[in-house]
Parts: C-alpha cells; sequence; structure tokens
C-alpha cells in the first residue's frame, strides 16, 4: 500500500467519479483504474463499485476512506514539519568558548539564534584543551578552541589568528605606539596561570628570543589580572578579545602592539569527526562563522587574520592589524581571559 494509491482512491471517493478523477489528478484513467485495482488485491476485497452512475464506496471501502484521510492528514502534517524544521530548527545546541572569545562571540551568537529560530543554546565556558576533549566525548557539538592540537574524535577548522598585546599601567606607557618583546621581559610580568594558551605562547617567544623575565605573579582569573595591571603591579600579555570589553571603560591601562616578533594564537571551529551534526547545530555553526567574519571585516576584532582556507575566506579579507590600528598608548585598555 502506497500514499500515492490512498490519495488516488480519496480523490475517487470523493468526487464519485473515476474519468473526473483521473482529470484531477492528471493521470490516464487505465492507469487509475490499475492503481485502484491493485489496493483491492492488497487489501483482498472490492473498495468501489463502478456503474454506469460512477463509483461509489463498499462497506471495506468506507472503513479504509476513513483511514486513508487520517494517514494523508498525517503524511502532510509530516511535510510541513519537516519543512518547518529546515527553515527554522528547534532542539538544544551546545557550543563551547574559551573566556577571552566568548566576550566577543556570546552576546552576538545568543541574539542571533533568539531572533532567527527555537534553538536553545547552551554556551559552555572552559578552556580550550578541555573543550575539545568534550566535544570528542559528545558532549559538546560544537567549540571554538585556541590552539588545538589534532585529536582522535574531533575535526579542527582552522579560522584565524589573533595578534597578542602588551597590557601596561596608564603611566608606563608614556608616548610608545609600540613595545619590544625585550622591554616586556625587563618589565614585572603578572601572567596567566598555566595551562593557558597566552602563557604558552608568551614562554615559547621569550625563550626562543633568550630573554629572562621577571614574573611577580600568576593569576588564573583575567579580572583580578587586569585589576592587579592597573593597580601598577606588573604588566601582562592578552588577546584583543579579552580586552574589547574593557579598552571603552578602563582608563589606567594601556595596549600596545608587540613590535619585532608576532606573538599569536590561532582559532579554530571544533566538531565530532564521527556525530554527525544535527540541523540546529549546523545553524549556530553558521551563525558562528558569520559573526566572526563580520567581526573582521569591520576590525571590531583587532589583530586578526583570516587563515587561507578557512570558511572565512569567503568573505571580504581582515586586514592584518598594525600599531596603526591597535589601540595607542594613550587609549583605555582592557580585559583577559
Amino acid at each position: 500500500m502506497e500514499f500515492k494509491q490512498l490519495k488516488y482512491f480519496v480523490k475517487i471517493a470523493e468526487l464519485g467519479n473515476m474519468t473526473r478523477a483521473s482529470e484531477v489528478l492528471c493521470i490516464a484513467q487505465p492507469a487509475l483504474s490499475q492503481q485502484i485495482a491493485n489496493l483491492e488485491a492488497e487489501f483482498g476485497t472490492r473498495l468501489l463499485d463502478r456503474g454506469v452512475y460512477g463509483a461509489r464506496l463498499t462497506s471495506p471501502g468506507e472503513v479504509l476512506y476513513g483511514y486513508a484521510k487520517s494517514l494523508l492528514r498525517q503524511q502532510e502534517d509530516v511535510r510541513q514539519a519537516v519543512s518547518q524544521e529546515a527553515l527554522h530548527p528547534t532542539g538544544r545546541t551546545a557550543i563551547g568558548i574559551p573566556g577571552s572569545t566568548g566576550k566577543m562571540l556570546a552576546e552576538p551568537l545568543l541574539r542571533e539564534i533568539l531572533a532567527n529560530g527555537a534553538i536553545l543554546l547552551e554556551i559552555v565556558e572552559r578552556p580550550s584543551a578541555e573543550l575539545v576533549d568534550l566535544v570528542a566525548a559528545g558532549k559538546l557539538d560544537i567549540a571554538v578552541t585556541v590552539d588545538a592540537q589534532p585529536r582522535r574524535g574531533a575535526q579542527i577548522t582552522p579560522l584565524f589568528t589573533e595578534a597578542l598585546y602588551a597590557v601596561l599601567p596608564q603611566a608606563a606607557a608614556g608616548e610608545r605606539q609600540a613595545l619590544k618583546l625585550r622591554e616586556l621581559a625587563d618589565s614585572p610580568l603578572i601572567l596567566p596561570s598555566a595551562p593557558s594558551t597566552i602563557r604558552q605562547r608568551v614562554d615559547a617567544a621569550l625563550l626562543q628570543k633568550r630573554l629572562k623575565y621577571r614574573l611577580v605573579s600568576e593569576i588564573s582569573a583575567t579580572d583580578m589580572l587586569i585589576r592587579l595591571v592597573a593597580a601598577d603591579l606588573g604588566w601582562t600579555v592578552l588577546p584583543w578579545s579579552a580586552l574589547s570589553d574593557e579598552v571603552s571603560r578602563q582608563t589606567r591601562i594601556a595596549t600596545l602592539p608587540i613590535s619585532g616578533y608576532r606573538l599569536d594564537r590561532e582559532i579554530s571551529l571544533c566538531v565530532s569527526d564521527v556525530l554527525p551534526l544535527s540541523r540546529a547545530a549546523e545553524v549556530v555553526r553558521a551563525t558562528v562563522i558569520a559573526i566572526v567574519g563580520r567581526l573582521l571585516a569591520s576590525g571590531a576584532w583587532k589583530g586578526t587574520q583570516a587563515l587561507p582556507g578557512s570558511p572565512l575566506t569567503a568573505r571580504p579579507p581582515a586586514p592584518r592589524s598594525s600599531a596603526a590600528d591597535a589601540p595607542a598608548a594613550d587609549s583605555p585598555s582592557a580585559h583577559p581571559s
């Protein structure tokens, strides 16, 4: 029994005439008669009495008519539900975002998801290394990761690089427009506690240049780190994503690009390489890429450069930030993560 056979049967029953039904259904009458014959053969009984006055339902035909109408209505409901889900997906999607990156992405992402569908978005903040493991374990659908390493069970798609800036007390910045790595090493440093991709990058850069540095404190909380720098207790290194919230509010901190050595980190998208994304998760992933593309293209996310082959390259490339477009020494500064 096929839905098209039920559709043909119902139309004949409603019109009471095989010829008229074939015209409405745009099917030749012999073919229509054959479909009804097949249906009657399957049920082992006559469903229609055909005569000079048309076609009338038999007693078994009346029973089938009621069920056929219900099944056809359900079929249409299913079709509409699937189409609606494709256009406006529903369901729960969990995305992991590191703290600093979340300062740029969390608000616009949730705003767009709320405006365009009925997806329940769960945002999980964890260190990047943990996020990759959570995706591989199937506990997160998507993760935005920093300097992610290949791992079984996770598919990592590099998006862009993000420069790290020197963050120092306003009075110490003076008229500087940039800061050399040696000047950073000669200053008292307050750095994120390990494990931290920022800490790893700073340690590697200073080691490569064979520069010893003076570490006065390790801080795991971004807000506390910023407060200590603002209190003139040391300098630190942070990405723009960690600083953007504070630049417009903080007057005791300056942010400067590091000249002569590009300190940066790589931002990627991570999904499972085994579990397929739901339609809702696909929408969230596409929305993240679109938001990042706009932030980079507009220059709102400073110090960034889209990587060749990333999904962002389909959009206008974001220019690589220089000292000219980095926050000036007399501009307020910012917040880590």
